[in-house]
This record gives C-alpha cells, structure tokens and sequence, in this order.
C-alpha cells in the first residue's frame, strides 16, 4: 500500500517510548505519521490505493467514515479525560476552521469527536493536536482506544491514590506496541482510584484497573484489582475479577499477558461482529481464560511503568488561592443556589471544589471553546476533564469564587444544574452521522430534555431526579443504555400501510455509581415492546409520574421495579404504541427526530470491525 520506505511499528513504538515525558501529552506525537497520512490521502484521491487497505490505514490515525459520502468523523483521544486550557484552544481552532456544525461532542468514553470532515481535513488537524498535546493515533481501528478515569482522579475523598501516573504510563506503553496494531476487535481500559464507589463503570471495559493497597505504613503496596470481559451491544457482559490485587510492578506485564491471548484468539477473527474479549471468556469458560493469561505471564518480561508515569509535562495543576466569597452579605440568586447544590462538590483538599459543568448532549460549540479555556486559566488548577456523562469537570475551583464562575459560564450558555440527572440525558450520535445508527438518537435525546423541562413537577421528586435515561441509535451501546435506569436502544417497527416507523427498544434498571464495580447491573430489555420514536419523550414522563405517584418512602427506581416489576411500565409503553394510519395528522410518527422525510432503516457497513 505504501510506495516509499517507511519504518516498522516496532521502530515507531521505540520511539514514541523515548518521547513518552519528552513531549506536551501523554501520547506522544510523531509528526511522520502526520506525513504518511497526508501521502496515503494523496494516493487514495488519485485511485492509487484500494479503499479496503486505506480504511484500515486511516482508522489507526482516527478517522473514521460516514454515513454521509466523503465525511469523516474526526476522534480525538483524550486519556483520562485530561483536557488543558491549550488542549481546548486547538480543538476550538479545529472546529472553527474544519467543523461544518461547528462543534465538537464528547463522548461515553471521554474522547471528543467532531464530525463531517473531509480526508484533508484531518491531516491538517492532527498537526494542530501535536501542539497541544492531543492525539488521534489508535482513537479508531481494533486497537487499545481511549483510556478512562473518573474526572475525580487526585482529589476523590474517596480514593487511595492517584490513577493518572498508572494511566499514563498505560497508554503510552500500548499506543504504537506492535502487538496492539490488529486486535479481533477494539479493546476498552479504564483505572479508577476508588474501590468502593466505582465513578468510571469499571465492569463495563474489557480491561478495568480498581486500585487497591495491601499492608500499612512503610510496608503498604499499590495496586490494582483487575477486572476482565465487560462490554455491551447484543451480548452484554460484565467484567469479572481476574486477580484481587496486582502489585504496581507487574500491572503491565498482566495487560500484556492479557493481549497477547486476545491478540492469537484466532476463533473470533471469523466474525469480527463478535469478537470482543467478552466473547472469548464466554465460549472457553473464566477458568480456562485465566489459565491462559497466567501462561502468558510465565513468558512476559518484566516491565517497569515509573520511566512512563511523569506527568509534569502534560499538565500541571497549580491550585489558585483560597478566597473569599464576593457577595459581601449579598443575598445571592436562587439559581446560582440551586447550580451549587446539584454541580458541585468538595475536593478532599479543603477549600477546593470539583465543579461539574452540564453540557446537553455534550456538545460543545466553537465559540464556547476559547472561553471554557480562559475559563479553565482563571479559576482551575489548569486542567478541565471529560466526563462518562458527556459533561466537563473543573478541578480546583476556590469555593470562595464559585458565584464568579457561575457567572461566566451563564455568560456562554454552560450554566445549566442538574449534570447527573434525569434531565441530562446522555446519546450517541445515531443516524446524525453513524452508519451503523438505526434511528436519530441525538434528535431523540433533545426531545426527552425538553420534555421533562417543560413538565418539571414530572420530576422534582428527588427520587426520580437522580435517575439516569440513556440512549443509544442501536444495539450496539454506544450510548451505555444498557447501565440506565431507563434505556433505550434504536429499532424499526410497521405502521397498519406497512411504512417503516422509527422506535426504540426499553431497557430498565441498569444502574452504576451506586458503591464499589460489584454494584454495577445492566438493565432488563422488555421483550416484544418497541415504542415509537416521536413517543419516548410521552413515555418517559409517564413513568417518571407513575414512580413519583406510587414509590414507597425512600424507594429508589430499581427497588420499585424489584418490588412491583416491570409490568406496570410494559402498559405505559403498550399505551404509546398505537399507531395509526398515515394521513396529515399522524405523519410525524413516520419521520425521525429532526428529520423531515419518511423513515426508512439505512445502515450502512460500519468501519468499527475493520
């Protein structure tokens, strides 16, 4: 495929390991990539090389196709969620000059994607990323993708100690290794600090890293209990404990012994639609998986992460100093009161706030870029983190200048409560822009925010604020449906003249960030139920009335499932899918969200199995 000499993955994983903390990110930039792209772009323009071979190429350096021809959904890893004030500049200049929406959306996996770029595009891109220490490499492909860790990492109340270095150190050992290049399928890793209030939805990763300690005082010892197999879409599976506790020196060599059995499962090369990790557990049994990695373990060298775990010149926070509040007495305004309560809480430094900023659907616009940035510069300690909820975290904030920062992010349109609500509803992109996406979830998910904005008494009732409503464009799960209190999946159903009708499937009780991974379960699918699109903002009203109008005292959703099941609800969504006949009054129920042409399912051959 390529006409001039180029270096092996080998070399280039030598060498990214030398510039692991000699360079602006975690990921280290290798500007030749940036060049071998641009030339292989060049090549496929002039029909030079074959689109299979190039798909392959271009999915490395995280550009992936779209439904729509020639439009390219750009991803940008962001490991752990770290993004720095220069960071949030580039990608708002990227946007600006590239992004035809003129916005970029964070995703269930902390990276951020913009989409219908053009090939070039993204070459242009990828060398802004390398001066702001961003990087696509491995965002897309059957590799190690973005790497996550809760927004809290470093000032959790809750946590032994801080994941970052151990992360970092992580990804940069798989980014390039020679033996992640072509997984059966892409591989999902996550670390969190805390074991026993699970912030990142360990079991749902292939690889999940729970930090542990053992022993106190001068013989205590870092390390991690390591989860293995999780994942969603039609098969969903939750990660199982592979070993209680892994010493720092050896946590490595474990992921390598790991991959190297993923890596030789030559059974899940047959269907690369069931090819994850999850799979392979299932068909050999957990026992015999384990047996494997600890095979593999006996020939693994010993790999040491400390000359990989520098962060200073990633980011460095410098907490601001401590104020006091500027309201001199001030009665202050209910909103900026009631923000406080639902978006904020205490650092374990005292004086300090994490502060969560809500961003619908989270999408950021290109003129919210450079002021989140100035943003993050005056009141943080430096850095802002992605969140699993497709918000923003700001560290560091003074308690005594919160009132000031709520003011600025009211001033861009960012100053919306209730981040971890029921109103904050979390998508995947669907038909926007996905070509495996069924139905238009991100329409979907507008539509079911102001519905329950605009009938607050739906929702006041604490109980059913805290619940979660997830949704994603298929079954697929990119949305994370599957771990909500209300899930919904994209579906067809026929209309009485036999036209397509978008709906979506039910999923209930999934629930997660409820106390250590154990807690996490995923949702009951309601069989032979599909509700029509145009009806789930209706439907998730109704069932957040009927649970505000018939819980028990201190009944949370789930325990109100498990006391009264799940067929209360059934009726609720049987109640919204009638459909009627086609005519002027009811051909809305045969478009999408959004959309102003009859629905009719198109899915294309997704790019996620290449």
């Amino acid at each position: 495929m390529i006409q001039k000499t180029r270096r092996t993955q080998s070399e280039k994983h030598v060498d990214s390991m030398k510039l692991a903390t000699k360079s602006n990110g975690i990921i280290p930039y290798l500007h030749e990539e940036v060049e071998e792209y641009k030339d292989e772009v060049k090549l496929f323009r002039a029909g030079k090389v074959e689109e299979a071979p190039f798909m392959q190429f271009r999915l490395h350096q995280g550009v992936y196709g779209q439904r729509q021809p020639d439009a390219q959904m750009f991803r940008i890893k962001i490991p752990g969620g770290v993004f720095t004030p220069e960071a949030l500049e580039g990608v708002g200049e990227i946007v600006e000059k590239y992004a035809p929406l003129r916005k970029g959306h964070i995703t269930t996996r902390e990276n951020i994607q913009i989409h219908h770029m053009t090939l070039e595009s993204c070459g242009e891109s990828m060398e802004i990323l390398g001066k702001i220490g961003l990087s696509t490499r491995e965002a897309c492909a059957n590799t190690v993708r973005n790497v996550v860790a809760p927004p809290q990492s470093g000032v959790c109340p809750c946590e032994l100690f801080d994941v970052m270095p151990y992360l970092a150190a992580y990804v940069r050992y798989a980014v390039r290794h020679p033996l992640t290049q072509n997984f059966p399928r892409k591989f999902k890793t996550a670390f969190t600090g805390c074991p026993e209030h699970d912030n990142i939805i360990s079991p749902l990763h292939d690889l999940a890293y729970i930090a542990q300690v053992r022993g106190e005082g001068a013989n205590a010892r870092r390390g991690f209990k390591v989860l293995v197999g999780g994942g969603t879409s039609i098969m969903p599976k939750l990660g199982q404990t592979l070993y209680d506790f892994v010493p720092m020196e050896d946590y490595l060599r474990v992921a390598t012994a790991i991959w190297r059995v993923f890596d030789r499962a030559d059974m899940l090369r047959k269907n690369r639609m069931m090819a994850r990790i999850k799979v392979l557990i299932h068909r050999i049994g957990f026992d015999a998986f384990k047996a494997m990695v600890e095979e593999e373990l006996e020939k693994v060298d010993p790999v040491d992460p400390t000359p990989l775990m520098e962060l200073d010149q990633v980011y460095t926070e410098s907490p601001p100093s401590l104020v006091a509040s500027p309201s001199n007495g001030q009665e202050l305004p209910e909103e900026f009161l009631y923000w406080k309560k639902t978006n904020v809480e205490p650092q374990k430094q005292p004086g300090y706030m994490l502060v969560y900023v809500t961003v619908p659907q989270g999408d950021i616009m290109a003129e919210q870029f450079p002021s989140l940035a100035d943003i993050v510069r005056e009141f943080t300690g430096g850095s802002a983190r992605t969140t699993l909820e497709q918000n923003l975290a700001l560290r560091w904030v003074p308690e005594g200048r919160l009132f000031d920062l709520w003011k600025e992010l009211a001033a861009i349109g960012l100053s919306d409560p209730d981040h971890n609500s029921i109103t904050n509803v979390v998508s995947c992109p669907g038909t926007d822009s996905c070509k495996l996406g069924i139905t238009s979830s991100m329409g979907l998910g507008r539509a079911v925010r102001e519905e329950l904005l605009g009938n607050p008494s739906a929702y006041q009732d604490p109980a059913v604020k805290e619940m979660h409503v997830k949704i994603s464009g298929c079954p697929n799960g990119c949305g994370q449906h599957h771990v909500a209190n209300i899930g919904f999946h994209g579906a067809a159903m026929k209309g009485p003249s036999g036209m397509q009708i978008p709906a979506y499937e039910l999923f209930l009780g999934g629930q997660y960030d409820v106390g250590a991974a154990e807690g996490t379960a995923y949702g009951q699918r309601i069989p032979r139920t599909k509700v029509p699109a145009k009806k789930v903002p209706q439907l998730v009203r109704m069932i957040a009335e009927h649970f505000q109008e018939n819980r028990q005292a201190g009944e949370k959703f789930n325990a109100f499932l498990d006391r009264v099941g799940t067929a209360p609800i059934k009726e609720l969504a049987e109640k919204c899918a009638d459909i009627p006949s086609l005519n002027g009054d009811s051909q809305g129920l045969y478009m999408d969200w959004e959309k102003t042409v009859a629905y009719k399912v198109e899915r294309g051959e997704g790019e996620c199995a290449v």
